[in-house]
């Protein structure tokens, strides 16, 4: 009987310890957010990625391409009169620096209408050839004269002279020799006017009424 009391005595002290132990050990409150610390060291780069696909080559500019425009013209801009190959060749000239005629690449081109051909080369006609030289004035310094005349063939007669001049690094191209493999210069057809002015936009020409026989 005794021993039941005891018994009964010491579960009574453990569950009250149990009790007391599990009020003390209650959860508190969140306390506030210490300061942040300081900035770790910046960790090594990673590999660099592959290179993506290289852009199409966009189109030159044209800061460095001038066209004149040769004929006869009246106050409204109206052709007058033709050039006459018939009876020889013409001499044009053009105000210039000296160092830009010799570091510019030089096209000619006869027009007839909405037709246009390349010299050096063969006329509208087939049958009559052109060539053009250049150089400076003998007596003006600032200035270029360009020589157009037939080298073969009866001649023939065009409303009007068109002169692309291109600012080029190599001084071996001047003249129109067609299009591809040159340094300095597009991969296009410089035998068709209409190309070279598509290509590099021209607009607004420098009109000459300067011509010679």
């Amino acid at each position: 009987m005794k021993m039941k009391r005891i018994i009964r005595l010491m579960s009574v002290c453990a569950i009250t310890i149990a009790v007391l132990s599990m009020t003390s050990c209650k959860k508190g409150d969140t306390g506030p957010a210490g300061p942040a610390g300081p900035a770790g060291p910046t960790g090594p780069a990673g590999v660099a990625g592959a290179a993506g696909p290289m852009g199409p080559a966009g189109q030159s500019g044209n800061a460095n391409v001038m066209q004149y425009i040769f004929g006869t013209f009246d106050d409204d801009g109206n052709i007058t009169d033709q050039f006459d190959f018939t009876g020889g060749g013409y001499q044009l000239t053009i105000p210039l620096p000296n160092d830009t005629l010799d570091n510019a690449a030089w096209f000619v081109y006869l027009i007839q209408g909405g037709a246009n051909v390349a010299v050096p080369g063969f006329g509208l006609d087939n049958t009559s050839q052109y060539n053009f030289v250049y150089g400076y004035d003998g007596t003006t310094a600032d200035q270029g004269d360009f020589f157009v005349s037939p080298v073969a063939g009866p001649g023939e007669k065009y409303d009007i002279i068109k002169l692309v001049r291109i600012l080029v690094s190599n001084t071996e191209v001047n003249s129109t020799r067609g299009g591809s493999g040159r340094r300095g210069l597009p991969d296009i057809n410089f035998k068709d006017y209409n190309a070279v002015k598509k290509y590099y936009n021209l607009t607004d020409p420098i009109k000459l009424n300067s011509k010679t026989k």
